[in-house]
């Protein structure tokens, strides 16, 4: 057998049983490896290896670059939301918070009260006192600013704009503004309620129209729309047969409100002239030709079909104000 066939021989008697002579770059392998020899005992929790570097490393430049991502993205969020709202045009509202200087109102900006109360006012328009926890936006540009949404919460308005002009978005209906100052109340379930103090406001849902004026009141329910308006001085009796009646159309409730009608009460009943059928609306305008002094030539027929020349006519003779400008200026809101 020749030298170096016996050499050869003698490397891989070594790796079999460790008996031959091995290569300086297989010693130095196993010396690397030892470290990671098992020694047949599972390692205590508090001497585990720290990471390796080839592991540790990695994560710790991704977690940075992670964070780094997430601040780039929130700053240009910040900066762009800033530029947003710079770019909204500014209306003539202006924000009254106590203990702060007033700031203007932009377009489409959302008002949303917390414990205090704030004001807007604008000298083309009006003043809305606000209340705490309310919510209100714009939603209009400053070529037509004159409308608001409140999504809830209660404003005292005061208006001095050209009546129809203004107008509050409710969820349930809006109400137009006819030269006045009234209170809106809007709950989170929708539910709104207006009362008003100076001049009156229409509030109107798709048909449903129901006109409040001074000292009066009306509620308002998604899906129905206004209820019926009635004088806040009305008896607790006729009030809440009124409501009966809006809710559920029972006909013992109507008949309840007809016989616990005052002269000052024909404003109910006119809106009932237009809510009701068949025999209950010749009940109805029965008992509203008695409290009121219809003009002459006013056919019963006419209103009983509802005709609205005739509805106008009778209207007039509450005598609280002509409705013929409402006719003329009206808009689809």
């Amino acid at each position: 057998m020749s030298a170096d066939m016996s050499k050869d021989m003698s490397k891989e008697d070594y790796l079999w049983d460790s008996s031959g002579k091995p290569e300086p770059e297989l010693l130095h392998l196993e010396r690397v490896l030892a470290e990671l020899r098992w020694s047949g005992k599972q390692p205590e929790p508090s001497h585990a290896r720290p990471p390796s570097r080839w592991w540790g490393k990695p994560n710790w430049a991704i977690a940075v670059a992670t964070s780094a991502l997430i601040a780039v993205a929130a700053a240009l969020f910040i900066h762009n939301i800033h530029n947003m709202d710079k770019a909204r045009p500014v209306t003539s509202w202006e924000l009254l918070v106590p203990g702060r200087n007033a700031s203007p109102v932009r377009a489409a900006q959302v008002i949303e009260t917390g414990p205090e109360h704030v004001t807007m006012q604008s000298e083309f328009i009006g003043e809305l006192d606000i209340d705490p926890n309310s919510r209100l936006h714009l939603l209009t540009t400053p070529q037509d600013e004159d409308r608001i949404a409140l999504d809830h919460g209660t404003i005292h308005a005061l208006i001095w704009a050209p009546p129809t002009r203004f107008v509050v978005d409710t969820p349930a209906a809006k109400a137009v503004d006819l030269g006045c100052q009234y209170t809106l109340s809007v709950a989170k379930d929708g539910k709104g309620f207006l009362t008003v103090q100076v001049g009156w406001v229409a509030f109107q849902w798709h048909s449903t129209e129901s006109f409040i004026p001074q000292g009066a009141a009306c509620a308002t329910r998604i899906g129905h729309g206004p209820g019926t308006p009635y004088f806040l001085d009305a008896p607790n009796a006729f009030t809440e047969s009124l409501a009966a009646f809006d809710l559920t159309g029972n006909k013992l409730a109507l008949n309840s409100v007809l016989a616990t009608a005052r002269p000052r009460d024909a404003l109910t009943l006119w809106h009932l002239l237009q809510r009701t059928q068949g025999s209950e609306r010749r009940e109805v305008f029965d008992r509203f030709s008695g409290l009121v002094s219809l003009p002459p030539g006013l056919s019963s027929n006419a209103i009983l079909r509802g005709d609205r020349q005739s509805m106008d006519a009778a209207w007039d003779a509450l005598k609280l104000g002509d409705t013929s400008w409402w006719r003329t200026w009206k808009r689809d809101w």
